[in-house]
């Protein structure tokens, strides 16, 4: 069992499991076929991820395949780990976006580009974080493929394009669930954002994304159904004109 600890997990729907992690976040599905992830976390969270299948009462013998919304290392970091304990695990991802989930090199900040803004608290606190979470580890995913329409045939999950974040940026519907999963192309928090804001739908801290412009872009054209299980901070939902953490 791992060290490391979940800020949240949180049962959204009949076989929807999500966790909100130590710095990033992902999703256990319950599928026809087995059990899915999407995303998994820091190279640290391996254990942690397959934790949380247990947790959400699964066999570890039933997972199937890893969902990748994008190619960051807080997203991806985790499968190596997964696929030397699971190795019939498939890891499935856009095709422009296999190259990152692939690696070694990304297209992701490197700490010597975010300059002046580690001057701030949080940015500092955030990326002492990253660097626990073994986020300088050299990550390869040399299995990923690309996902096809078939890939998705009477499951009830639907890849959407979320591009601008990097190339090939996914979220993830859940229609059964009313949820989408966004990854970084639509947060509710992070740790370089100040403490006071209160969660909701929102864009990750611009340093981050690979063509802003574009995120923005594609952030205005997901559609956004009453729960939103983001890339970091709590999942949140719909109250009114407004937006609360999900919780139970």
């Amino acid at each position: 069992m791992s060290s490391r600890r979940p800020r949240s997990v949180v049962s959204v729907a009949p076989g929807v499991v999500f966790v909100e992690g130590p710095v990033s976040n992902w999703v256990v599905l319950a599928e026809e076929d087995g059990v899915a992830l999407i995303d998994a976390g820091y190279p640290a969270d391996a254990g942690l991820v397959l934790d949380t299948v247990r947790w959400a009462g699964h066999d570890l013998d039933d997972l199937r395949r890893i969902y990748v919304t994008h190619g960051h290392v807080d997203h991806v970091g985790g499968i190596p780990g997964i696929l030397e304990r699971h190795p019939h695990v498939q890891v499935l991802a856009h095709a422009d976006e296999l190259d990152n989930v692939r690696g070694p090199e990304r297209q992701q900040v490197r700490p010597a580009e975010i300059g002046g803004r580690l001057a701030a608290p949080r940015t500092l606190r955030w990326l002492a974080r990253a660097i626990g979470s073994d986020a300088l580890r050299p990550v390869t995913v040399p299995t990923a493929r690309a996902f096809t329409a078939q890939d998705f045939a009477g499951r009830a999950t639907t890849p959407f394009p979320a591009v601008g974040h990097t190339a090939g940026s996914t979220a993830y519907l859940l229609p059964a669930a009313n949820a989408i999963v966004t990854g970084d192309a639509v947060i509710s928090h992070h740790d370089t954002l100040p403490g006071s804001w209160q969660p909701r739908p929102r864009m990750i801290t611009p340093f981050f994304t690979a063509d802003q412009a574009t995120a923005l872009e594609s952030a205005r054209a997901l559609p956004i159904p009453e729960i939103v299980l983001p890339g970091h901070g709590p999942a949140v939902h719909r109250v009114g004109s407004g937006w609360v953490p999900v919780t139970g």
